[in-house]
C-alpha cells in the first residue's frame, strides 16, 4: 500500500524537486498554502507523514504542525528549516509536536531516508493500534459471552443498564461515553463466582442473609481484578470496583464522595434504580424510595437521574431546594404542593417576584411540602460533578 505524504512549502522549485524523487515511492500531495494543506488533511487523509517548511507566509511551520496534530494526530510530522530558525525548531521537537527537524537545504537522499523512517513510525503505531483494538474487542466479547452462559441473571441485569446509564451520563456530559457503556455491560462480570440462588434472591428483591450479602458484595472487586490488566479498561475496572460504594460511607479503607470514580457513582444510581424496578415498583415509587436514601448517592448524579425519570428537557437536571432558597427566575421541575397534595404552582412554571411572595405568604398559614424540585442547567453542575 502506497502511503500518503503531504508536503507544504512556498518554494515551488523545492516542491517540484521532491515530487520527482518521491512519485514512485509515496502518494505525494504538495501545497504552497497552509490553508489548502489543512483543507486537504480534512478531506483527503489519512496522511502517514506531513512535512512543512518553517517560514511560511500565512502561519509558521510550528503553528501549522500544531494544527496538523489536532486534525490528524496519527500523522508523523517533519519540519524543514534554515539554520537561523534552529532554536525555534528544536523547541518544537522537544514539545513533542514534531518527529524530525531537517536543515534546509536537505539533500534528497537524506530527506527520503527521514520520510521513510516517518512512514515506518506511522505503520508501527497503526499496527499496534489495530492489534490493541482487536484484542480489546475480542476480550470484551469473550467476557460478555462467559457472563451470559455462566450467570444468565447477571447478564440479564447488565443488559438492562446501558440505556439509563447512557442517558444519565449524557446529562452530565461525561467524556468517553464508550467507557460508560462498557462499564455497564461488564458491571456484573464478577457475578460469575456467585451461586445462582443468591442472584435469584437479589433479582426478586428477597433480602440476603449475612454470609450471602458478604459473598455478593465482593463481586465488584472480582470484576475489577478480571478487567484491570486488559489495556484501555483501567478506568472501566475502577468504575466496576466502585459500583456498590455509597457516597456517604466513610472508613479507613473506603473511598467515599468524589474519591469514588464518576462512572462508579453513576453505576451505583443506575443499579439501585434497576434493582427496585425489578421488584415491580413504578419509576415514581422507585424514585421516592431512593430519595429516602439520598445520602447514598452523588447529589449531581442523582439529580441527572431524576431529570431523566421526570422527562425533563435535555440540558437540565433536577435540584432540590428549600422554600426559603427559592428566588425569581427558577423554574419548577414538578408541582409545588401543600401537605394535602393540592397543587399551588404547576410544573414548568418560572418563579416571578409575585409567585415567590405568594409562596412565602402561603407558607405562613399552611404547610408546603419541602424540599421542592427546580430545574437547573447542567453547566452549573459540570465542574461540581467531576
Amino acid at each position: 500500500m502506497m502511503r500518503k505524504v503531504l508536503l507544504l512549502d512556498d518554494d515551488v522549485n523545492i516542491l517540484r524537486s521532491y515530487q520527482r524523487v518521491m512519485r514512485n515511492k509515496y502518494e505525494l500531495l504538495t501545497f504552497e498554502s497552509a490553508q489548502e494543506a489543512i483543507d486537504a488533511l480534512q478531506t483527503e487523509g489519512p496522511f502517514a507523514v506531513v512535512v512543512s517548511d518553517y517560514r511560511m507566509p500565512e502561519m509558521d511551520g510550528v503553528e501549522f504542525l500544531a494544527v496538523v496534530r489536532k486534525i490528524s494526530p496519527d500523522s508523523v510530522r517533519i519540519m524543514l528549516s534554515g539554520q537561523a530558525d534552529k532554536d525555534v525548531a528544536v523547541e518544537a521537537v522537544n514539545q513533542g509536536n514534531i518527529f524530525r527537524f531537517l536543515n534546509k537545504p536537505c539533500p534528497v537522499e537524506e530527506f527520503l531516508n527521514h520520510v521513510k523512517a516517518a512512514v515506518e513510525q506511522y505503520e508501527l503505531v497503526m499496527a499496534e493500534r489495530e492489534l490493541l483494538d482487536n484484542t480489546l474487542k475480542g476480550s470484551i466479547r469473550v467476557m460478555i459471552d462467559i457472563l451470559s452462559i455462566v450467570s444468565p441473571l447477571a447478564f440479564k441485569q447488565a443488559s438492562r443498564l446501558p440505556v439509563m446509564a447512557r442517558k444519565v451520563a449524557s446529562r452530565l456530559q461525561v467524556d468517553h461515553m464508550w467507557e460508560m457503556e462498557l462499564a455497564t455491560m461488564l458491571s456484573q462480570i464478577g457475578c460469575v463466582t456467585i451461586p445462582a440462588q443468591i442472584l435469584d434472591k437479589r433479582e426478586k428483591g428477597i433480602p440476603l442473609n449475612e454470609w450471602e450479602y458478604k459473598m455478593f458484595s465482593y463481586h465488584p472487586q472480582t470484576g475489577k481484578k478480571l478487567l484491570a490488566k486488559i489495556p484501555r479498561l483501567e478506568n472501566i475496572a475502577e468504575a466496576i470496583g466502585d459500583q456498590l460504594k455509597r457516597y456517604d460511607e466513610e472508613g479507613l479503607e473506603a473511598a467515599h464522595g468524589k474519591q469514588i470514580s464518576l462512572m462508579g457513582r453513576i453505576l451505583k444510581v443506575v443499579l439501585d434504580l434497576d434493582g427496585i424496578l425489578q421488584t415491580g415498583k413504578s419509576r415514581e415509587e422507585a424514585l421516592e424510595i431512593m430519595r429516602g436514601n439520598y445520602a447514598w448517592y452523588d447529589p449531581h448524579v442523582f439529580a441527572a437521574m431524576e431529570a431523566e425519570l421526570m422527562n425533563v428537557q435535555e440540558g437540565y437536571i433536577v435540584k432540590s431546594v428549600w422554600l426559603r432558597d427559592i428566588v425569581p427566575g427558577m423554574v419548577t421541575a414538578e408541582a409545588i404542593k401543600d401537605v394535602k397534595g393540592v397543587d399551588l404552582i404547576s410544573a414548568g412554571t418560572e418563579i416571578s417576584d409575585v409567585l415567590q411572595m405568594r409562596l412565602m405568604n402561603y407558607a405562613k398559614i399552611a404547610f408546603i411540602t419541602e424540599p421542592v424540585k427546580i430545574l437547573e442547567t447542567i453547566a452549573a453542575h459540570k465542574d461540581a460533578v467531576r
